[in-house]
Order: C-alpha cells, then sequence, then structure tokens
C-alpha cells in the first residue's frame, strides 16, 4: 500500500491529507480509489496524441471490469489495491467507468459547450468520487451524501479550473467569464455547506478536499491572471480546522 499512498501524496496531495482523517480501515480502499483517480486524471497530460490518451484510458476501462469479473489487477499496483477498494467498500462499476469516460474530453481542445455539460462533466469527475469515497466510508449512510456530493464536487471541480489559467480557456463555457464562473462555484459551494451539517458524521472526510474550494476561489479573485498558489501548510491547516469543527 505504501506504493499507492505514494502516488496519491505526489499527485493528489489534498485528498492524501484528507485520507489522514478516515478511520484506518477504511484508508486503505481510499487510497486506492484516489490513486486510481490520480492515475487516470494525469493521462491526457502524459500522451502526446488523443489516440494514445484513449487507448490508456480503455485500459483502465478493461481492467475495471475485470476486476469486477474476479481479477486481481494483473500486477498493477494501483488496480490491485483498487480490487481491494471494490471489495471492502463496494464501489460501483458505473461509477468508476463513467470517472473514465468523462476524461476523453480532457485529450481533446474542444470547448465545453455549456454550464450543462460543464456540470455533468463536474458531476462524473468529482461529485462521484465524493461519493465514492462516502460508500467506502459508510455503505449504509453514503446515499445521504449524495445531494451535497453534487454540489460540492462542482464548487471544488469548477475552482481547480479556475486555478489553472489554462484549463479556462477550454472548460469555461461561452459567455462564462472568470468573475461568473467564481460567483457559480461559490453558490454552490454555499448550497453544499448548507447540507453538510446533516450528514453522519462518518461521511465527513469524503468531503475535505473541498473545504479549499473558497481559499481557491479568494485566490483566483485577487490573482485572476497567475496560477493557483496556496502552501501545502495552508492546505493543511485549513483542513484540519475543517476536521476539527466537525468533530
Amino acid at each position: 500500500m505504501s506504493g499507492v499512498s505514494d502516488i496519491v501524496r505526489t499527485l493528489d496531495r489534498d485528498r492524501y491529507l484528507s485520507t489522514l482523517f478516515a478511520p484506518d480501515d477504511t484508508r486503505p480502499a481510499l487510497l486506492a480509489l484516489y490513486a486510481f483517480n490520480a492515475e487516470v486524471s494525469r493521462i491526457p497530460a502524459t500522451v502526446s496524441e488523443p489516440g494514445l490518451g484513449l487507448i490508456r484510458l480503455q485500459w483502465w476501462r478493461d481492467t475495471v471490469v475485470s476486476l469486477y469479473a474476479g481479477g486481481n489487477g494483473a500486477g498493477h499496483p494501483v488496480a490491485g489495491a483498487l480490487a481491494g477498494a471494490i471489495q471492502n467498500g463496494g464501489v460501483p462499476e458505473q461509477a468508476l467507468t463513467d470517472l473514465i469516460t468523462a476524461h476523453e474530453f480532457d485529450l481533446y481542445d474542444d470547448r465545453m459547450p455549456d454550464l450543462t455539460a460543464l456540470e455533468a462533466y463536474l458531476g462524473e469527475t468529482q461529485s462521484r468520487l465524493i461519493q465514492m469515497a462516502a460508500m467506502i466510508l459508510d455503505r449504509q449512510a453514503a446515499p445521504k451524501a449524495s445531494a451535497a456530493a453534487g454540489l460540492a464536487g462542482v464548487a471544488y471541480g469548477l475552482a481547480l479550473i479556475l486555478a489553472n489559467p489554462r484549463r479556462r480557456d477550454v472548460f469555461l463555457p461561452p459567455g462564462m467569464d472568470v468573475a461568473a464562473a467564481i460567483a457559480h462555484a461559490r453558490s454552490r459551494l454555499a448550497e453544499a455547506l448548507a447540507l453538510l451539517p446533516g450528514l453522519p458524521k462518518p461521511l465527513l472526510p469524503a468531503f475535505l478536499p473541498v473545504s479549499l474550494t473558497a481559499t481557491f476561489l479568494n485566490r483566483v479573485s485577487k490573482h485572476p491572471d497567475q496560477p493557483l498558489s496556496v502552501s501545502p501548510l495552508r492546505r493543511q491547516l485549513t483542513m484540519w480546522w475543517t476536521a476539527r469543527g466537525w468533530g
């Protein structure tokens, strides 16, 4: 599991930190889920042409199907860990394959056509991830997190897009500038936060990365033309204070 943990710590440190606030018995499955997401998400940035990316995404799609058919990951460390997450956490196959398919959009330079399409994309890539994490944390209670996960994923995912000026040109639909996108993200975040107090506490670690959304949006608002710069310590303290408040 150390290899999988290292992948998440390197490629998705915010989610890695969030697992430190989860119960020990759920942490391996959470790390496996987040490592899978990190591996799939980075494919578009590591290939020279869309066709190669499609091949790698298809490999993951086939691997997920194999895991649900009883496979063990064929020696791939992340796939092997994901097999355990599927068995122990009840992560749904369709959610994993939908996440893979959504990232096909990242392989091309096509602009997001409208806000509905953008929210659908963020729903598959961010909201579903929160919901799957909630299932690992407490499978019985997880359905109660569905609405909050949907809203939180859009807010957090939009903040991440805004934090990268290069991604905005593709992901912000026509007619939506940075100010409008920030306002929409803040609105979705407020809706999500209003639902969190009603959720069972075991589910809350799934939402910890979302606690950084307001910080990201504030930085983008002040420095819209610069890449996001929030220190690791600030991120860690934000999540720590949030977890402390939830406790």
